[in-house]
């Protein structure tokens, strides 16, 4: 006799309505074990025009009613944000011992941990494959199988949104801003896109990625975190010349019992193969000792990928699939010390605007040199103010905390402009 699995869902924007329009054709993991009966759709506006016809939609506003209702096994949580009413729901679920599946990677990065103790404790599922990289299985792939192998690094372009901006400013030599404003028209981008252009949505994911493959707590505080914001187009310019591109990388990496969390943008070569992800495409790069390079790419958003991760997230809890939240029980975990951006080494790419008359380089080699940073290569080009020069820098690997040490003191050059940019450079990916 088949059992019926009672759903309750929390939200039915795109990942929500995405997920509905699959259930609509779901054919069973094998419908003689196992039906799905919705039970209710929360939402925040009842008369809201949506993408798909509610008219036959259990609807209700009363989004806590899912976590206590006998009926619902399995809350599946659409909602976003790391408080609020997301927060509340799906701990209750978790307390009143049902599944959950969600997409909130917000949710998560900040609470983790605490609901992970919650799911363990209850034993019940929480699976998030749909939170990290839309349609690419990471999350499986990880949590599963890959960190067995003893992973040592993870490093990927996890922000469909500035993934697109930064390849319409390579390929368009367009302005930020400018390519910003086609993102979201084109609805590649939010209306408010903090998030995603600042680096935080990516460095929710890669803060989830680094619990589960290094068996440690979630830390989202000691990630750390730039954005694309300050790119311009001269920047693809002189990387293209220096035979690399820009790309938005998240990375966590693990040296003995040192972790490193980042999110920033990097100079990577142009053959790489992560310089070839380009607009909306998400990709992940899992190094371990015994496989190596394992390369994962798809599509990072959207109503199709995202809602297939619910859906497979769903077929698990339906089988019987069960797997620790965060790869291994909460009481494993071990807590290994954070790596601060500081105290890490790169080659560099510097671009200093300065006044074009002799001696300034000089200047500018000898403060380099004063902490023992040396120049592999420079180039030269007019600056678009007058009377200036944009010099363009690449260093050898240096500690971070000296290169800013040496970046003060060529500001205060009187012919050098205030502004001075730096990207790192990753030559090994």
């Amino acid at each position: 006799m088949s059992k019926t699995y009672g759903v309750g869902i929390a939200g039915l924007g795109t990942v929500g309505s995405g997920f509905l329009k699959q259930l609509k054709n779901f054919k069973t993991p094998s419908q003689k074990t196992a039906n799905i009966n919705v039970i209710k759709i929360a939402v925040k506006n009842l008369r809201k025009k949506r993408s798909l016809s509610v008219k036959s939609l259990p609807l209700t506003t009363d989004t806590m009613s899912l976590a206590t209702n006998d009926n619902v096994d399995i809350l599946i949580e659409l909602i976003g944000g790391s408080k609020g009413i997301a927060y509340k729901v799906v701990k209750k679920a978790l307390q009143n011992k049902k599944h959950v599946i969600t997409a909130n990677k917000a949710l998560l990065a900040v609470h983790g941990n605490e609901l992970s103790k919650i799911a363990e404790q209850n034993n019940v599922c929480l699976n998030y494959e749909a939170a990290i990289a839309g349609g690419i299985p990471i999350v499986k792939a990880v949590r599963e199988n890959l960190r067995l192998n003893k992973i040592n690094k993870i490093y990927g372009i996890l922000n469909g949104t500035c993934n697109y901006i930064l390849t319409k400013m390579e390929n368009n030599a367009g302005d930020f801003k400018n390519v910003l404003n086609d993102a979201q028209k084109k609805g590649f981008a939010e209306l408010d896109p903090t998030f995603d252009i600042q680096g935080i949505d990516a460095a929710h994911k890669i803060t989830l990625l680094s619990s589960i493959a290094f068996d440690i707590p979630v830390n989202f505080k000691a990630t750390f975190i730039e954005g694309i914001t300050k790119i311009d187009k001269y920047d693809f310019v002189f990387a293209k010349e220096l035979g690399y591109s820009i790309k938005l990388l998240s990375v966590a990496s693990k040296k003995l019992s040192k972790i490193e969390q980042r999110v920033h943008p990097c100079f990577v070569k142009l053959k790489s193969d992560i310089a070839k992800v380009s607009n909306e495409i998400n990709a992940v790069v899992v190094n371990d000792s015994v496989i190596g390079k394992n390369i994962f790419e798809g599509p990072g958003a959207g109503a199709g990928p995202t809602g297939a991760s619910v859906m497979s997230d769903l077929m698990d809890i339906i089988r019987g699939t069960y797997n620790y939240p965060l790869g291994v029980s909460m009481k494993k975990k071990k807590k290994l010390k954070i790596q601060k951006i500081d105290d890490l080494s790169f080659p560099y790419y510097l671009r200093i605007t300065a006044k074009d008359k002799a001696g300034v380089m000089a200047k500018i080699s000898k403060a380099l040199s004063k902490r023992k940073i040396s120049i592999e290569s420079i180039i030269q080009k007019p600056s678009k103010r007058s009377n200036f020069a944009e010099i363009i820098l690449i260093t050898h690997t240096v500690k971070e905390s000296s290169l800013l040490s040496s970046i003060k003191q060529i500001k205060r050059l009187p012919e050098v402009s205030s502004s001075v940019k730096f990207i790192r450079i990753e030559d090994s990916l």
